[in-house]
């Protein structure tokens, strides 16, 4: 593993264990929302969605981190995230980001 994708990785895991930030949970219950909302998963549980956090592209990450993951733009980046990969999400497949830049 890269330096970077170290680094990534702690982000995740140090977000997904925070229980005590109000906006955390906030957001938590977004994802589980947005999965329902979907069509990834008939009702999102939490375990849903730590699975598809983990597969989130890492733009997605550091801007959710910097703008918080309700900023539209954010929001947004997950929506099309979700629809691009909707067949790989609903089989809990890991999912391979490329980028274009």
């Amino acid at each position: 593993m890269s330096y970077k994708h170290n680094n990534l990785m702690a982000m995740r895991q140090n977000y997904w264990k925070d229980e005590t930030s109000p906006n955390v949970q906030v957001e938590k219950q977004f994802f589980q929302h947005a999965l329902t909302e979907h069509g990834i998963f008939d009702t999102a549980t939490l375990d849903d969605a730590r699975y598809f956090f983990f597969t989130l592209p890492s733009i997605i990450i550091v801007k959710g981190y910097a703008l918080g993951f309700l900023d539209q733009t954010v929001k947004q980046m997950i929506f099309m995230y979700i629809e691009a990969n909707k067949s790989e999400l609903m089989k809990y497949h890991d999912v391979k980001i490329q980028f274009h830049m």
